[in-house]
């Protein structure tokens, strides 16, 4: 009897045991699918997070490339303003470099006609003429003197090497040690620059 019953236990247990497979198969492929399902929620989570981001960094991009056009429009702009600058200084110092060579050419014409006045004051000439001749001297005058050109203080002055030269010497006594005596030839400067030197005697003790 204990035999027979031996046999009759096997096919159930045999059962048994493929049933026990097939729900771990199930719950191992349950498992698989659960966990394949995840790593796609995932997946999706990630790209979804990446779409996010993307707008973010493009709004950053274009952010840094606009700070970068205004810094290189501020540059221009600040190079533009020194050509400018530059520009207009260069043409002021051409045309003050054109002034001053002219009346450097100009001087001796100067110098004649104070000459001519001198002379007309001590001949005997019509007064309407000698009145007409120094107006013209005092307008000529005048328009040199809005050009920039000015004379130099020689008579009664303390001698300057700067705008004086000494071409003599003589001691007065009653005047102080280098004084200038009198004058040659006038001086004359452009704004503050030297165009002829004042041709002086000078004082000397």
């Amino acid at each position: 009897m204990m035999q027979k019953d031996s046999k009759n236990e096997t096919p159930v247990s045999k059962e048994s045991e493929a049933v026990a497979e097939d729900t771990e198969n199930q719950e191992e492929g349950k498992t698989e699918n659960e966990a394949g399902a995840e790593a796609k929620a995932s997946a999706a989570e990630g790209d979804k997070g990446d779409d996010t981001g993307k707008p973010v960094d493009n709004e950053k991009k274009l952010a840094r490339e606009l700070e970068d056009m205004k810094q290189r429009y501020f540059r221009a702009l600040a190079d533009y303003q020194n050509l400018q600058r530059r520009t207009a200084k260069e043409q002021l110092e051409a045309r003050g470099r054109g002034v001053e060579d002219f009346l450097k050419r100009l001087l001796p014409v100067i110098d004649t006609l104070d000459k001519a006045m001198e002379q007309i004051g001590k001949s005997n000439i019509d007064k309407k003429i000698i009145d007409g001749l120094e107006m013209f001297s005092i307008q000529f005058s005048d328009v040199l003197e809005k050009e920039g050109l000015k004379e130099i203080g020689a008579k009664g002055q303390k001698f300057d090497p700067h705008i004086h030269e000494a071409m003599c010497k003589r001691s007065v006594e009653d005047q102080d040690d280098e004084i200038v005596l009198a004058e040659f030839e006038k001086g004359y400067m452009f704004k503050e620059r030297v165009l002829r030197t004042a041709k002086v005697e000078i004082n000397q003790k």
